[in-house]
């Protein structure tokens, strides 16, 4: 078959898919409509992991272990522990609190406790001891700083260590948690609809092949090829997935759009929003949304077509 002859017979087939797709328009706005639900709810799943993703990672650079000094720690006992505490691998940065500092810093806290404030002020500047701040990368990891400033070498100078705000891991906790039910939830979610739109696929195509009978019988004795006559139904359910996908991304960024934008100054969602807004990973999503729904509709097409065409290849 010559090039030219390849191009209009691709031509061809395009044409009589999209024609196809019209013919029964309910069960078209019916697979489709399904599978813009199955897309909306996987696109969704993405911002919501990543948006957890980065609330987390955000409150976990709050939560931070303190090591607290003695009164006897000199100031080379004191680089010596921090240089010590920095060489481990799950260890960001390690800043050194002065008692003056740690006064102010708990001051400002309860600033408008003014029982608290004279409380303070009468104990002394000596009343907190300097310490250790630490922000590490691996919340889970944190307990070995307890155990890596307990060993004898250091017992001259460490006082105690704590272990971040209670109140704050309990966040990260639940945010974790939340984000392991979306992830569950909406693969659950996504693979039934899936398989929901498979089967009206499958059906749509059964009953076009069905309706056109006659016609496909005619191609068979006038010598129509095999792919010739299944390329039309495939590209019939190929299209539901390019219009699902684009609906689909199209719902999604919407969201985006409206509620990203009355949150994108906190901190725990401002990066999420940034990323998603950048036009690069706009096109990415929406070629996502769209091939994943021309897979779904292809694969429907084609078991639809093994079971009720069943062409010879000649």
């Amino acid at each position: 078959m010559s090039t030219s002859r390849r191009f209009y017979t691709t031509i061809r087939i395009l044409k009589s898919g999209a024609v196809n797709l019209f013919r029964n328009a309910w069960l078209t706005v019916a697979a489709t409509a399904v599978m813009v639900v199955a897309l909306s709810i996987i696109l969704l799943a993405v911002v919501l992991n990543v948006t957890a993703n980065n609330a987390i990672s955000e409150l976990a650079r709050d939560l931070k272990a303190s090591i607290y000094l003695t009164n006897s720690a000199t100031d080379e006992d004191i680089v010596t522990l921090r240089d010590d505490v920095q060489s481990l691998d799950f260890v960001e940065a390690v800043d050194y609190v002065s008692q003056d500092q740690a006064q102010k810093d708990l001051a400002g806290d309860f600033e408008n406790d003014s029982e608290i404030l004279q409380a303070l002020a009468l104990a002394g500047e000596d009343a907190l001891p300097a310490s250790l701040r630490i922000t590490v990368s691996d919340l889970e990891r944190m307990p070995e700083i307890k155990e890596f400033v307990e060993q004898d070498q250091y017992s001259d100078s460490v006082e105690s260590v704590s272990l971040g705000q209670t109140d704050a891991q309990t966040t990260i906790d639940r945010a974790a948690a939340a984000q392991r039910f979306i992830n569950i939830g909406s693969i659950l979610a996504a693979s039934v609809l899936s398989v929901v739109s498979i089967m009206i696929i499958f059906n749509t195509i059964r009953m076009a092949i069905y309706t056109r009978r006659d016609e496909i019988s005619i191609m068979k004795l006038i010598g129509a090829t095999p792919d010739y006559i299944r390329g039309p139904f495939l590209v019939e359910a190929s299209l539901y997935g390019v219009i699902a996908g684009f609906i689909a991304c199209g719902i999604a960024y919407s969201l985006v759009f409206s509620m990203g934008k009355k949150v994108a100054d906190q901190p725990e969602f401002s990066q999420t929003y940034t990323f998603f807004t950048q036009p690069n990973i706009i096109i990415v999503m929406a070629l996502s949304a769209i091939l994943v729904g021309i897979l779904i509709g292809a694969v429907s097409s084609m078991m639809a077509m093994e079971r009720h065409l069943r062409l010879k290849n000649w």
